[in-house]
């Protein structure tokens, strides 16, 4: 997987479709949804990003195997960043996250300040998530 980097791609979509009849005067404001999407990217082209979620079988190659495909269109792509992994978040040794470096290679949490980390760690994740929300 060293040719397929883990990433965090944000991007825009549809809104789920209304399904009742409503006046076209009284529409309410359209806006895309802002989507963040983390996985390996396997594809990456000029039409368009090709993530997974999940993959298995690599100490064979030829038998490597993915599932949770996601094809998202280049054209809606906000930023794609790189992610790292890093020892842990907050020193303790149980816990590993992952991080996006820097220019100067430094390393910072993952993304704007709505996706803070990704962390093995239940707790902390769902902490840091919190306050950034």
């Amino acid at each position: 997987m060293s040719d397929c980097p883990l990433v965090i791609i944000r991007w825009l979509d549809s809104r789920q479709p209304c399904g009742q009849w409503r006046y076209l005067a009284a529409l309410p404001d359209a806006r895309p949804v802002e989507v963040a999407t983390v996985g390996w990217l396997v594809k990456d082209t000029a039409d368009v990003k090709v993530v997974c979620q999940n993959v298995g079988d690599l100490d064979q190659p030829e038998k490597a195997q993915a599932s949770g495909i996601m094809t998202i269109p280049t054209r809606c792509v906000l930023s794609i960043e790189r992610l790292v992994e890093i020892a842990s978040v907050d020193g303790n040794t149980d816990t590993s996250a992952f991080a996006v470096p820097d220019a100067a290679g430094s390393v910072g949490f993952a993304g704007s300040e709505r996706f803070v980390a990704i962390s093995e760690d239940r707790e902390t994740a769902t902490e840091l998530m919190l306050q950034a929300l």
